[in-house]
């Protein structure tokens, strides 16, 4: 399963947006902050919601409708009153993609007329892709049935948590537990740990190797740098990770790891662990041939910059059949992208994709994030305006009249005060006011 193209009318931010996706594996999103890139990964989890709407016994807020909230409107202020005018246009979100080996397309649409009783997002227009999933949810018990991984994470995963009981074994489930949550902005790291616990139990118990629970638990040790090893420890019921800290093995529980670790971890067992969930009986190479599409917003979350500039090649490598979509606003991420024929980076600002031409730090900064002269910090920018403005004041200075002369030194006190940590720039403005008073005063 992937998308190629999402095409949107009235959806948030968004009166018209065309988004190809194309061939490439990972598409990041780049922007300024209100540019709409959750917008976009927002409309890509209602496309792939349509998938949903043909799965049996998942809950309805999982096949993730088109809501009041995504429906466009304009804030108008008429006198001292704020309004709020609701696009009279419909609601829709259109892609296009594969699924199954077969190009579909399908529409899910919120009727304008609608919106103020809060209705469901319309199934008619969804019709090709429900049929195509119910027939293959008809031959779920054949081996040769395949279904695509579907996850979308918020930048609310690592601490808005499903409520959810002890972590407690499995019983025997349903391929389709693997599409439970998918699509919730919330994180239900609990599933996978009962999850994880029940595969260990059961590989103890039987004296044998559980070929998916070793390919979920490779996937988490090749995503963490430097780790060794993940495994269910049951003297503390809970995951361990064993890494390698500055040439010591060290073992660390999963609750007292740091914010970027958990929250990769976090991230990474669930997709694995939903993989191994909906397609069992590909055991050892579930991880490596299962298809599906991935949606992380700010990808960089938590993570250190040397963590950054590794993440997209070890999701890439770990998950090869995954197509992502991630948001970022690190220029490290992008620096990843630099000559990767798989990866596109899309500026929704320019509503195009755009060229990762440099190595730079900086130049990634400038050229492709705005931020000006990046190389120099905003407190240095800061000093050199406050010294423009110095000389421009003091080239202003009259022979005479001391009544004005006075109110621009108290001038020039303002202008040095915000950088008096500073003693070679304050000494310097110093001596450069009392040479030009002293050639005034001559």
């Amino acid at each position: 399963m992937k998308i190629n193209e999402l095409e949107l009318h009235n959806f948030r931010c968004f009166k018209e947006y065309v988004l190809a996706l194309s061939d490439h594996r990972f598409m990041l999103l780049i922007g300024d902050n209100g540019s709409g890139k959750t917008a976009i990964l927002d409309a890509l989890a209602v496309a792939v919601g349509g998938f949903l709407l043909a799965i049996p016994n998942i809950k309805s807020s999982d096949k993730r409708h088109i809501s009041n909230d995504d429906v466009r409107y304009e804030e108008l202020t008429l006198g001292q009153t704020v309004i709020k005018e609701v696009e009279l246009n419909n609601t829709v979100v259109w892609a296009n993609g594969v699924i199954n080996n077969e190009n579909i397309e399908w529409v899910r649409t919120k009727f304008s007329n609608n919106v103020s009783i809060g209705s469901k997002t319309t199934r008619r227009h969804a019709k090709d892709i429900i049929e195509l999933v119910e027939k293959l949810v008809q031959e779920k018990t054949s081996v040769n049935i395949l279904f695509p991984v579907i996850a979308y994470y918020s930048t609310g995963r690592l601490w808005k948590q499903l409520k959810s009981t002890e972590k407690k074994t499995n019983s025997p489930a349903s391929r389709f537990d693997g599409y439970q949550d998918c699509l919730n902005p919330a994180s239900d790291q609990k599933r996978f740990f009962s999850w994880f616990k029940t595969q260990e139990l059961a590989a103890l118990q039987k004296q044998e190797r559980r070929h998916a629970l070793e390919a979920v638990r490779e996937a988490i040790v090749s995503m963490i740098p430097d780790a060794r090893r993940a495994w269910w420890d049951l003297d503390w019921d809970e995951l361990r990770i064993e890494t390698l800290v500055q040439g010591k093995l060290q073992t660390v529980p999963f609750h007292l790891l740091s914010d970027g670790y958990r929250n990769m971890i976090g991230m990474v067992a669930d997709i694995a662990y939903r993989m191994a969930t909906l397609n069992p009986q590909l055991e050892a190479d579930v991880i490596k041939q299962t298809e599906g599409i991935v949606l992380i917003d700010e990808i960089d979350l938590h993570l250190h910059p040397k963590w950054q500039k590794q993440v997209v090649e070890r999701l890439l490598d770990t998950f090869p059949k995954v197509q992502f979509v991630a948001s970022s606003h690190s220029p490290f991420i992008i620096q990843s992208l630099y000559h990767r024929e798989d990866c596109l980076l899309w500026d929704l600002e320019k509503n195009a994709p755009v060229e990762v031409d440099s190595k730079s730090i900086e130049d990634i900064a400038e050229h492709q994030q705005g931020v000006e002269i990046p190389q120099q910090s905003q407190r240095f920018l800061d000093m050199e305006k406050a010294a423009e403005e110095y000389y421009t004041v003091l080239k202003q200075i009259p022979p005479a009249n001391e009544d004005e002369k006075q109110r621009l030194r108290q001038r020039l006190d303002e202008l040095l005060l915000p950088y008096s940590d500073d003693p070679a720039f304050q000494a310097f403005l110093k001596m450069e006011r009392q040479a030009v008073e002293g050639n005034t005063q001559a």
